[in-house]
């Protein structure tokens, strides 16, 4: 008789085909937060308002200098230059549904529904940060070239244009991950004390994810969700005041099957049955609106994909 060995192969019958490992690893993708930089400003909550939208007044005060006058001559009363902008809050939500033989053959990092729950606060700020990075695609100075690279140069003018207009720190940029490798190649052919200063294990603690480094004292963050346009990704600069966005504190939920209020945010997740389908239904909600708030304090960076 020939030799038989019992082999793994010819157990396929008895084994499944393959086994989750105890670390789970999470696929790659874009998880930083901007929300938190100083230069976002928040304006408010909408609680107890009376309407889904905060109207921001922006007022000169402090930019008419006084004109010299004659003794005894009256002057002309100047008025104060203001103006608005408006935010609007709104429902951003992701469903997810859980079947129980899913839950039952769940293999690592306990229960099914739980880990699900526990998402939906990374897609809250993945949420957060697309509303952010499509607020700051409509500024109206822009530089860069269309189809070209990220450069030293682009930021220099950047930098220029918000200091023309005495706009003040902190600035931020938010730049995609191929303007961040332009930026930086572009960085190998400066001389002189001008110094990239990258992120390290402990300002990453303090900034979050997605912050890369500091240039000229400018803040840089790397997101994909900078707006694409033709054949550009459209990052930008900003200084304090350019965008701002407001929320709403969820109310308590009546009914419900069982509702989560993560700690340190402002979205809940509710947990629901269809028993008929043997289905655990989760459902993530979080209302919050973005918008450009002074154009002048901003800089659209228009550069290559």
């Amino acid at each position: 008789m020939a030799d038989a060995p019992i082999t793994y192969a010819s157990l396929n019958n008895v084994t499944v085909t393959s086994t989750l490992a105890a670390e789970l690893q999470l696929a790659l993708g874009d998880r930083a937060s901007l929300m938190n930089h100083p230069a976002i400003a928040y304006v408010g909550d909408v609680n107890g308002s009376g309407s889904s939208a905060k109207k921001v007044g922006i007022v000169s005060v402090g930019l008419d200098p006084m004109a010299a006058a004659a003794d005894g001559v009256a002057v002309e009363s100047i008025a104060l230059t203001n103006a608005s902008a408006t935010i609007t809050v709104a429902r951003q939500a992701l469903y997810r549904g859980v079947t129980d033989l899913a839950g039952q053959t769940w293999a690592t990092v306990g229960d099914l529904v739980s880990y699900v729950a526990q998402d939906m606060v990374g897609a809250a700020t993945l949420r957060m940060q697309t509303l952010i990075c499509t607020a700051g695609s409509s500024f109206a100075t822009s530089v860069g070239t269309s189809g070209a690279a990220l450069t030293v140069t682009n930021i220099f003018s950047a930098i220029a244009a918000l200091e023309g207009q005495s706009c003040p720190g902190p600035f931020l940029a938010v730049v995609s991950p191929k303007q961040l490798t332009d930026f930086q190649s572009s960085l190998r052919s400066e001389t002189g004390a001008l110094q990239w200063i990258p992120a390290t294990a402990e300002l990453l603690a303090i900034k979050g994810q997605g912050y890369a480094g500091t240039y000229l004292g400018i803040d840089f963050f790397v997101s994909s969700k900078c707006v694409t346009s033709g054949a550009d990704k459209l990052g930008f600069v900003i200084s304090y005041g350019a965008i701002g966005y407001a929320d709403g504190t969820p109310a308590p939920i009546m009914g419900s099957g069982g509702v989560i209020y993560p700690m340190g945010t402002k979205m809940y997740v509710e947990m629901g049955r269809t028993p008929e389908s043997a289905l655990t239904k989760v459902v993530g909600n979080y209302y919050v609106g973005v918008a450009e708030l002074q154009d002048l304090m901003g800089v659209q960076l228009t550069t290559r994909l």
